[in-house]
């Protein structure tokens, strides 16, 4: 087929993945993840394992679009010719270094980019050709250890810019695995691609998303996952819940449970009854809240159970480490704890202002220009002067332990 767009719309402070710009470089996805969200009737593609869309243009639409925004790449700067031709508005964002760079999703959107057809097609490996020349920050999210094929391009990528590959494991016992996700790489060979990515120089870690219920979520699961993330160099291992939206994405899903696990039919499905249009479960139904779990899981184990936000080309390390604190916040409030917007909105936006970028937050703590800069809350000010100071903070450290005590008391569906 040929894509008409390819990015999706502009996004930041994002605390799962920290992408700003997601895209899918086919429609479909071989793999057949019983799971997957993209079955639902939402996203209008019928027959979505076994008819797979090809997106051949899919590099030429993304150098488009990355022109539109303002980038620059580097054939386009090394061209002789150019620079008579530049309008005024690309002339200023080319004195002024260009606009800031975004963090791009090349994979693991609504399907895999390297999902069985990507070895003979190569879209996506274009596609990370095209991000290299605009110097564009990189992030994957894989089932496949395909991605070692590009293990050169993405290390050029992440020399000039970042890459940041992360790979979905959900289940430790790959029979089970197999179930699930049929077409995918098998388990073992998803966690020896990750050692070959660290070993690499590239930034990795495990999103274990989406747990399934009594089938992942078990503690022999998820400490045998973390075991091995830690293992193989993992940076962290984040879990996460499942969500079932209803119509064919729901169905699809329940019919693999009568068929392999009858046992937890009734349960699962009385955790899914709600029919919620955007797929959430019951929570009070639910065995444990993965993330809390996940979380003791961690500790023990002794990996980071967060995702992490990494420096963008330009950015000052001070900046960094407070978008981090600030997503950690946020994160822990919305997503462990369950409160409410009111309480997260404040640390929301102001990651997003530091991740749109700012001067340096210690220079202006240093010459006493952070109140005057940020004319923010004193509470959200004291956060920030404190992790400058730290590189942590008392906030956050109070959540961790709230989230802690949760688990440790068996509340898990607290929200």
């Amino acid at each position: 087929m040929k894509a008409k767009t390819l990015l999706s719309k502009f996004h930041s402070a994002d605390s799962w993945f920290h992408v700003n710009r997601s895209l899918n470089a086919y429609r479909g996805c071989e793999h057949g993840c019983v799971y997957c969200d993209g079955m639902s009737e939402s996203y209008y593609v019928d027959d979505f394992t076994s008819h797979i869309r090809i997106k051949d243009n899919a590099d030429e639409v993304l150098r488009k679009e990355l022109k539109k925004a303002g980038f620059l790449s580097q054939t386009e700067l090394e061209t002789e010719t150019l620079y008579p031709f530049l309008s005024d508005e690309d002339a200023a964002r080319l004195a002024a270094g260009g606009p800031r760079k975004q963090v791009i999703g090349v994979c693991g959107g609504v399907s895999d980019g390297y999902q069985p057809a990507e070895r003979k097609h190569k879209v996506t490996r274009r596609i990370l050709e095209t991000l290299l020349d605009y110097r564009m920050p990189v992030m994957v999210l894989t089932k496949s250890d395909l991605v070692l094929r590009d293990l050169d391009l993405l290390k050029e990528i992440n020399e000039v810019a970042l890459v940041n590959v992360m790979f979905t494991i959900t289940l430790a016992n790959d029979e089970t695995r197999q179930i699930f996700e049929p077409r995918a790489a098998s388990t073992e060979e998803r966690f020896d691609a990750l050692k070959e990515v660290r070993k690499a120089g590239l930034f990795g870690g495990v999103m274990a998303i989406p747990t399934i219920p009594i089938i992942g979520d078990s503690l022999e699961n998820m400490t045998e996952l973390a075991k091995r993330a830690k293992k193989n160099r993992a940076e962290f291992i984040q879990f996460g819940g499942m969500t079932l939206k209803p119509g064919r994405q729901k169905e699809h899903f329940l019919r693999a449970i009568e068929r392999h696990f009858p046992q937890h039919l009734n349960r699962i499905r009385k955790m899914y009854s709600n029919n919620d249009r955007y797929g959430n479960p019951v929570w009070q139904l639910l065995p444990c809240n993965v993330m809390l779990r996940g979380l003791r899981v961690c500790q023990e184990v002794g990996i980071r159970d967060r995702s992490v936000r990494h420096r963008l080309p330009g950015e000052f390390e001070e900046n960094n480490r407070v978008l981090q604190v600030l997503l950690d916040i946020a994160f822990y409030l919305e997503f462990m704890l369950g409160r409410s917007w009111a309480e997260v909105k404040p640390y929301k936006e102001l990651a997003t202002r530091v991740e749109q970028g700012m001067p340096s937050l210690k220079e202006l703590s240093e010459n006493g220009q952070l109140e005057q800069y940020f004319n923010t809350d004193k509470r959200l000010l004291a956060v920030v002067e404190e992790v400058l100071a730290r590189g942590t903070c008392s906030k956050l450290e109070r959540l961790v332990e709230e989230a802690d005590h949760m688990t440790g008391t068996g509340t898990f569906n607290r929200f």
